[in-house]
């Protein structure tokens, strides 16, 4: 059942709204109905009984000949009179039990004063007609038939319908959009903060529980970016603090007359330099992007790239479709393909970039490289920050564990993915993906 309901709340409360409406209007109509029909019954009845109690004694105290005159002027268009001789037998009462059948045969004997048993049967010409007798003290059968009378359905019915059903979908439609908008806006700054760990407040409006969630919304955004910010702070004095004992032991080094103790130690300087950048560097990764989205000539941006590396005396191609265009933050991109280039740089050697389009119309930005790649249980992991493969990146690499970590996060402002996945024909491919 659930399966068949929708799948936004719009449109369940929408649905819900339509199908309450609809069947209180049925429930109405049907209700409306069955009185029209009870009253109808009863006026039918009403006025049977007081012709009955006008034709029956004409008919007693009249010859056969003035009985056809009587008969003939006390007909009527909701029913008729007819007069068989006598010794003819009436159907068996027993035959009709309805509550139709009971009211004019109540009536009709009490307006008659009991004199009279009255007897029902069904017409045999049609199912909703009645036939009631009664027998004349001559043993005559009087037969009343009922005309089964047909509600007349006018087309101004299913106009009225129509704009009924008209005015409850417009009217649904505003009352459920009004209650759902700001869930719809709390929910999108919901996915935005999980993904980026930024988003702008929110208008606490809307309904009292709606309004109490965006404020603690806010207030928890608020305190996110407070943490965030005191991250970064923290690093940032940690590294300013570093600097200057690092720069006591390179100097102290120098002064070493040892040379392989003087190597060791401009290695481990080198090491914990690298780790402090890129933790700062990671920190600030995490925090808004004040970056500005522009136009940007990806081919152009990439060659420059590339061109950088070669210059550099790495193997790095560029291929694909250069021609690609989009708005976006080029230096928070330009970063991005740069970690993930060093990183296949560092571990795996040769690396081929390639432009494409995924699906959706985004952009996609292949970093492969032939490396022995990853296992697969550990490729989430990877992203997580100071992490590390110890077969591969280790200390004598220089590798630090941040480099997928800022490159995962510099993506989240660019709105992209960036995955890793295993080549069938060995190594391993970053793709990054980003709305053009």
């Amino acid at each position: 059942m659930t399966a068949l309901m929708p799948r936004t709340l719009f449109l369940r409360l929408a649905l819900a709204w339509c199908l309450t409406l609809l069947a209180t209007h049925l429930i109405t109509a049907g209700a409306g109905h069955f009185q029209i029909v009870g009253d109808h019954t009863t006026e039918r009845s009403y006025y049977l009984a007081k012709d009955l109690s006008l034709l029956v004694p004409a008919l007693e105290s009249s010859d056969w000949q003035a009985r056809s005159a009587w008969l003939n002027r006390m007909q009527r268009k909701a029913y008729s009179f007819h007069l068989a001789p006598a010794g003819t037998r009436a159907p068996r009462a027993d035959k009709v039990t309805s509550e139709r059948a009971r009211a004019f045969t109540g009536v009709i004997a009490q307006e008659l004063n009991g004199r009279y048993a009255v007897g029902a049967s069904a017409s045999p010409d049609s199912d909703q007609a009645l036939h009631l007798h009664l027998t004349l003290t001559d043993g005559a059968l009087l037969t009343v038939a009922l005309h089964a009378t047909e509600q007349q359905v006018h087309w101004w019915g299913g106009v009225i319908f129509l704009l009924q059903a008209l005015a409850v979908a417009v009217l649904t439609w505003i009352a459920v959009r009004q209650a759902t908008a700001p869930l719809q806006r709390l929910a999108e700054a919901a996915e935005e903060l999980g993904t980026s760990m930024q988003c702008e407040p929110i208008a606490e409006d809307g309904p009292l529980e709606v309004a109490r969630a965006a404020a603690a919304f806010n207030a928890m955004g608020r305190r996110i970016k407070e943490h965030l910010a005191e991250r970064v702070r923290i690093l940032a004095a940690i590294s300013h603090d570093l600097q200057t004992p690092i720069t006591r032991m390179r100097l102290r080094a120098d002064l070493m007359a040892n040379p392989a103790l003087r190597a060791k130690m401009e290695s481990d300087l080198n090491a914990m330099q690298v780790l402090v950048e890129e933790g700062i560097a990671y920190a600030r990764s995490a925090d808004r992007i004040t970056e500005a989205p522009c136009l940007v000539d990806i081919g152009a941006l990439l060659d420059t790239l590339v061109c950088d590396y070669v210059d550099a005396g790495h193997s790095v191609q560029l291929g694909g479709d250069l021609a690609q265009v989009a708005t976006t933050r080029p230096h928070t991109l330009r970063r991005i393909v740069m970690n993930l280039t060093d990183n296949a740089l560092k571990f795996a050697g040769p690396v081929e970039i390639d432009v494409g389009t995924a699906k959706d119309g985004l952009l996609a930005l292949h970093v492969r490289d032939r490396g022995p790649g990853i296992a697969p249980e550990l490729i989430e992991q990877v992203f997580q920050p100071f992490y590390r493969i110890e077969s591969s990146r280790n200390r004598g690499t220089g590798g630090t564990g941040l480099g997928l970590a800022i490159a995962q996060q510099l993506s989240l402002a660019l709105d992209g993915t960036l995955t890793l996945v295993n080549r069938d024909s060995g190594g391993l491919e970053a793709t990054l993906t980003f709305p053009t």
